[in-house]
Parts: C-alpha cells; structure tokens; sequence
C-alpha cells in the first residue's frame, strides 16, 4: 500500500460560534465558485494546518473563531486530528477524526517549528512519510537543511500566484533557498538526501581563517622561545638528561622488584606460618575442653562405684539378719516367710557386676586422658616452634621494609627528575610541531571553489519528463508536444520552447502537469511523498476574461487550449487516481456535469439563501453546513 497523507475535513470552532466544516473525500474533490468566497482561504487553512507560521489571512468571517481542526488518515497513526489555535503556536494531535476536541481524549503536543530534540508537526508527519531525518544541501559550501514540512509545501500546496509564475514549479522565488529546493526536489525523485555531503569552509573565510592561525602561531611560538631561553640548557644536555635518567630508573626498578619479591616471600611464609599456629593453638585449646569434660566423667565414674559399694555392703548386711529370730515377735528362723530372699541375695552380685563395669570403662578413659595430655605438650612445643620462626621472619622483615622504602623514594625522586627534563624538551617539541604548523598555514594552496550537483541529472530530469509528457497526453494537451527537462532552469520545455514564455492559463496547466507528474513518478517509483495536492485554479486558461479581469484577456496559446476538451480530460484523468492520490481544486467555474459523480464537489455559491456561501457563514447569515 502507498503511504500517503488523506485530509477528511477542515474544521472552524468558536464559543459563540457554530461548527463550520468542510469535508475532503479521497480521490478528486473540486470546491468552486465565486470570488471572496473563501477559496483561497481553504488553501491558506490547510497550510496554516500543516505548520505554516503564516498568520491566516485576517477575513471578518473569521471573527468569533478559536481553533482550526484538520482531520487526515497518517501511515503508521491512522486517522487522526489535528488543533491549533487560530493565532498559531502549537498543535494538539488528538486520536481519530474529530469536528471539535472531544473533553478528556488525552492528546500529544506538537511543535510549530521543526527541532531534532523536541517532538513538533514536522517529525510526526515526516517520519510517517519515510522523509523523517533527511537532509538537502542548501548552498555550494555544502552546509545543510533539515527537511521540513515546509520544503513539501510546493509539492502538496500551488497557490493562486505560484501556478502563473513563469519560475520553475519547485522554486519559490527566494535566491536564498533555491539550491535547497533543487535539492529537495532531486531527493523526491530518487530517494537519496544529501545526509553524506560534508560542509567545506567558504574561501574568503578560509583564507581569513589562515590569517589569524598564522598569526596565533607565531604568538605561540614566540612564546616558547622565552621559555625555552629561560631554561638555559641545550636541547641535546636535555636529551643526555633524559637518558641517563631512564637507565637509572630501570637499575633501581630492577632492585626494587627483588626486594620487593623477598619481601612477598617472607610475608607469605609468616602468614602460613601464623595460620599453622592459629591452628595449633586452636587444637590445644579443643583438648583442654576434652580433659576437663573427662575430669568430669572421672568424677561421675568414682561417685557411682562409692554408691554401688554401699549397695552391695547393704544386701550382706541384710542376708545376715535374715538368719537371726524376728526382733519383732521372737519367731525363729524356720518359721519366718521370706518371699524376697533372691532378691537380697542378688543386689550384692548385681552391684559387684556395675563396679566391674565401671571399672573398665575408667581405665579406658584414663587411657585416652594421657593420650589427651600427651597431645597437648606436642601442641606446646609446636606453637613454642612457630612462635620463635615468626619472629624470625619479622625480623627479617624489619631490615628489608626499609632498604625497599629507601629504593622507593629514590625512584620517585628519578621520577620527579626525569618529569622536568620531559616538561623541558615538550617546549622543543611544541615549538617543532608549531613550526611545521605555520609551515604548512603559510604555504597552503588557495582552496577551489567546491563543486556540487544541483538538482536532478540529465538521466532522471529525461525520464520526469516523460512522467510529465503523459499527464498531458491524459489529459489531451493540443500538439502532443515534446517534453524535455532543462536542468539549468529545473523546468520542463514543450518543443525546446520554455514553460515560462506561454501564456498564464497554459503555464498553471504546465504547472498543475509538474505536479501531478511528481506524485505519479514518485509511487511508481515507490518513493515517499504526501499523496495529496491542492490547486488553485488550474484550469485558468478557460477563465471568462469578463468575470476574472485580473489576468486579462486571454493570449493566443490560451484561446487555442481553451478550444480544446482538456477540461473535461483534466478530471477524467484525476478521477481515474482516485485510491492513489487526494486532489483539492480550487475553482471559479464548475467542474463538467457528467463527471460530477466521480468527484467531491463544494460549491460555494457567495448567496446566503442559495446552498452554501462559502468556507465560513457570513457576519450575518446563518451558519455554514456541510
């Protein structure tokens, strides 16, 4: 699909004013009718809508009115709405079509003006289009310009003045400008912007330039000598200086890294060494807690061989009274009942047992003790032994730190010497480096004037003008004339005869041609460009001379094309691109009435009480519809 703008309607707004809107179809829309009827207006509006800084013109129909709202389907954004306020300044880009702003819709501010760091008209529309981000020469030095939407003006929007002109259809006039217009145009028709030109220096800035770097060197320079004669010393001492410094620095860099290589070794071996003895000191101290733990253990062992002693001293003492008469009833012995004899006579066996036990498990853990305590005088000894090598290392250590301090600070004292002597012979170097500057600015060749392609080539100019030679042909042009491009001029020949030397009707035909040729080249060519085109009175060569006597009567060209059924081709041809392109024509005669169907028509009859009067209702009719 052809990525192109489509306007839908042109809305008035005002707080004490009626919704005025005139409504666009895609395809041919004609608007037509008498003067002062706001047919120009409607043009002004819709450039006013697309950034234009221009102040609409100031009509009385437009008193009351606030805000102009433009409807049109963008690429990429789809239907959309734009408002700016009637005195100018910003836009506001609301979501979908709108006749008037739609209360909480948020919506996106736009910038007038065209800057690469803020979001405005230009960026939006532009970088839907494909031409976001592109630039064009603007002048022989090869500066540049962004493109903007006002470069696309003359391509989206021929107004009254410029469709007559006799200069070509892509330039405006000013002598300022017209490289960059050339080099729009040759970005519309190939696609390629000037983004890899580099600027170059104008000569008499150039040479100015030179002037004052010659100047400055020399100031420079001068400024070195004293320095350098302030010193005193030759250049060639400096650079003995400097070199035997160097091979100072490296001797005494040599003995500070064995230096500080043993200083590495003895810390590394002091700090295992220490590690060793955390270690050991760590394990004595783990054994000191398992002796007094078994300590404990002894103690409970001997508490419960005392206990089952007496236990077993109990139950002899008992089996002893057991043979005796009872102390209670004087009953011998045969005739006492002793159900728990066994049991008495056990306890003895069973307490000697546990102290057997006991006794076996205290000369086990008397055992591990001594092997506990022997460990322990081991660990003594070895922390003893660690203890003295740590200080050996620390005294080794004493007498190294500060024979590597004392090679440090001399070496940072090299270090300061040799950064002077370097300071010194930077000035002698400097002075070199200006004088080959000044050297080269005295003797440099004067700059040739920059040579820049302007425009479109021969080649691209040939095949535009076959574009153009069969929009005529559509549109029956007397003669089937041969076009050619001039590249000098930017504009197209009939015949080798200038478009200019014709007559106005035949010029705003030729114009309205270049036109429409440019938006057909382009989408055959699938380059970018709006798709849309609005006209004012291109059909001027059948003016009625009587009812328009501002252009005159007509001349002898326009008499013979006025002849002719161009009118009738002209929106046959236009109504054929309907699904291509948007055309808006601007008329004072009506469109032929059995095209009518095939086109949007406005009418803008300048009679309160016949239709529509025109853009805007009068101060004293009624309100306009659409």
């Amino acid at each position: 699909m052809i990525a192109r703008l489509v306007f839908r309607h042109l809305s008035f707004i005002g707080a004490a004013k009626p919704v005025s809107t005139l409504p666009f179809a895609d395809g041919p829309n004609v608007i037509y009718g008498a003067s002062n009827t706001g047919k120009s207006f409607t043009l002004a509006a819709l450039q006013f809508m697309l950034g234009k800084s221009t102040p609409l013109p100031v009509i009385e129909q437009l008193d009351g009115y606030e805000a102009v709202l433009l409807g049109l389907d963008v690429p990429s954004l789809g239907p959309i709405t734009l408002y700016r306020g009637i005195q100018g300044a910003g836009f506001r880009l609301y979501e979908g079509l709108h006749h008037e702003p739609p209360p909480g819709l948020p919506f996106r501010v736009l910038d007038a003006e065209y800057d690469a760091r803020t979001e405005n008209i230009t960026s939006v529309l532009l970088g839907a289009l494909g031409l976001g981000g592109k630039f064009v020469v603007k002048n022989e030095n090869g500066e540049k310009n962004s493109v903007t939407l006002r470069s696309l003006d003359p391509f989206i929007f021929v107004d009254e003045g410029s469709i007559i002109d006799a200069r070509s259809p892509i330039l405006s006039g000013q002598y300022t400008s017209a490289t960059a217009e050339k080099n729009f145009f040759r970005l519309l028709l190939t696609g390629r912007d000037d983004s890899a030109i580099v600027a170059v220096v104008p000569p008499k800035i150039r040479k100015a330039r030179q002037e004052g770097q010659k100047e400055l060197l020399e100031e420079w320079i001068a400024s070195l000598d004293a320095q350098i004669d302030a010193i005193g010393i030759p250049r060639h001492q400096l650079d003995d200086q400097s070199k035997r410094i160097d091979a100072s620095l490296i001797a005494i860099k040599g003995d500070l890294a064995t230096r500080q290589r043993r200083i590495d070794e003895v810390t590394r071996e002091r700090r295992r060494m220490v590690d060793e003895a955390d270690r050991v000191t760590a394990q004595a101290r783990e054994i000191e807690l398992t002796l007094a733990r078994f300590a404990r253990l002894m103690e409970v062992y001997e508490s419960d061989v005392e206990r089952l002693e007496a236990l077993e001293q109990g139950g002899h003492l008992l089996l002893a009274r057991l043979d005796r008469p009872c102390p209670l009833c004087g009953a011998e012995v045969d005739h006492q009942h002793h159900r728990g004899r066994q049991d008495v006579e056990r306890s003895p066996v069973a307490a000697r047992v546990e102290i057997a036990r006991i006794d076996r498990e205290r000369r086990d853990l008397v055992a591990t003790m001594n092997g506990l305590e022997a460990d322990f005088a081991t660990n003594l000894v070895t922390s003893e032994r660690l203890q003295r090598r740590m200080a050996a290392a620390e005294r080794i250590l004493g007498a190294l730190r500060p024979e590597e301090s004392g090679l440090r600070d001399k070496y940072e004292q090299r270090i300061e010497a040799r950064d002077t002597v370097r300071e010194r012979l930077k000035l002698f170097e400097e002075r070199d480096r200006l004088a080959v500057q000044l050297s080269q600015v005295t003797t440099a060749p004067t700059a040739a004037k920059p040579k820049l392609t302007v425009g479109i080539d021969g080649p691209t100019g040939h095949e535009f003008a076959s574009k153009v030679s069969e929009v005529l042909q559509a549109w029956k042009f007397p003669g089937n004339p041969t076009v050619s491009f001039d590249s000098q001029t930017q504009d197209i020949r009939l015949d080798g005869k200038e478009r200019g030397a014709n007559g106005k009707g035949v010029r705003a035909i030729l114009h309205s041609a270049f036109k429409v040729a440019v938006l057909l080249y382009c989408q055959d060519k699938g380059l970018s460009h709006p798709g849309v085109l609005a006209l004012d009175t291109p059909l001027l060569t059948y003016r009625e001379p009587i009812r328009v006597p501002r252009h005159g009567a007509l001349a002898t060209d326009e008499k013979e094309l006025a002849a002719t059924t161009l009118y009738e081709h002209f929106y046959l041809h236009l109504a054929s691109l309907s699904g291509r392109a948007q055309f808006i024509i601007l008329e004072n005669s009506d469109p032929p009435s059995d095209l009518v169907d095939r086109l949007s028509v406005q009418t803008f009859t300048g009679d309160l009480a016949d239709g529509r009067s025109g853009l805007l209702p009068s101060v004293s009719g009624s309100p306009t519809v659409s």
